[in-house]
C-alpha cells in the first residue's frame, strides 16, 4: 500500500453469504486500533483467477480464501509460483510487496499437533493434498476410510476428513470411552458424531476452534500483530448466533 488509503483485506468464496470472516476480521482489526477496511466478495470458481489477478495489482493487503473457492484459488498461485498446486488459504504482501500465498490452516494445525506429541495416528478419510494437515505425516497404514476398533484405540491422534467431499461414516461402536489423551481433529463442517466423541471423553478440534486458529495466523501475516483469539471466537459465535 503507497499510505494514501487505510489497508483493504478482501474475503473471497462462494456463497459468502453466512461467512463470518469478515464480521472477526473487523473486531479483531478494531481490537488491535488498526484503521483498515475489510470487503467479502461472492466470487464464482470459474472468476477467482480474475478476481486475484485485481488484488495483485491494485494493491490489496491481503486475501482470505474461503474452502469454497481454496482449490482453484490453489491452482492460480500454483501458475503464478511455478511450483505444484499446493492449498492456499491466505494472501498476504512480503517485504516487496508481492503477493505470497500460505496455508494458515495447515500451520495452526502443525502447531497443536506438535503440542499434542502423539505417537500413532489414524487420518480416517481419503488421501486429499487440499487437506490442511501434512498427509507425510501418515503413513499409508494410518489412512482408513474405516478404521477398526483396533487402530481407534491405539491412536492418540484421530483426524476425520471426508470420501469425495463426504464426511465419512464413523463406527462409534468401535470408539471406546477415552481419557482426554486422544486428540481428535475434525477437518469437516462439524461432523455430526463429534459431539458423541467428546461426550465419551475424547479432546476434540471443531470447525470453529480451526476457524479461530487460521484467522489467528492470517492477521499475524497481514498485520505483524498478534490478535486475541477470544476477540476472534467471540466476534464469530456472536455473528452465528451461538
Amino acid at each position: 500500500m503507497d499510505g494514501t488509503t487505510e489497508p483493504i483485506i478482501a474475503v473471497i468464496g462462494h456463497p459468502i453469504a453466512g461467512n463470518p470472516s469478515q464480521f472477526a476480521i473487523e473486531r479483531a482489526l478494531v481490537s488491535l486500533d488498526l484503521d483498515w477496511r475489510v470487503l467479502s466478495f461472492d466470487v464464482y470458481p470459474e472468476h477467482i483467477a480474475a478476481a486475484l489477478e485485481g488484488f495483485k495489482v491494485i494493491g490489496i493487503a491481503g486475501v482470505m480464501i474461503d474452502p469454497s473457492v481454496m482449490s482453484v484459488a490453489s491452482q492460480w498461485y500454483a501458475t503464478k509460483s511455478d511450483s505444484e498446486a499446493v492449498a492456499i488459504d491466505c494472501l498476504y504482501r512480503d517485504d516487496d510487496l508481492q503477493f505470497r500465498g500460505t496455508d494458515e490452516q495447515r500451520a495452526w494445525l502443525a502447531e497443536t499437533i506438535a503440542r499434542h506429541g502423539a505417537t500413532r495416528k489414524q487420518l480416517i478419510g481419503n488421501r486429499d493434498s487440499m487437506l490442511p494437515i501434512d498427509l507425510d505425516f501418515f503413513t499409508d497404514e494410518e489412512i482408513s476410510a474405516a478404521p477398526d476398533q483396533r487402530a481407534i484405540a491405539q491412536a492418540g491422534l484421530i483426524v476425520i476428513a471426508a470420501v469425495d467431499g463426504v464426511p465419512v461414516t464413523l463406527e462409534l461402536d468401535d470408539w471406546s470411552t477415552n481419557d482426554g489423551s486422544t486428540l481428535v481433529i475434525d477437518l469437516t463442517h462439524d461432523h455430526p458424531d463429534l459431539a458423541t466423541i467428546v461426550e465419551r471423553g475424547y479432546s476434540a478440534v471443531a470447525c470453529h476452534q480451526r476457524r479461530v486458529g487460521t484467522l489467528v495466523q492470517c492477521m499475524k501475516r497481514w498485520t505483524g500483530c498478534d490478535a486475541s483469539s477470544e476477540v476472534i471466537s467471540d466476534a464469530i459465535e456472536e455473528y452465528l448466533g451461538v
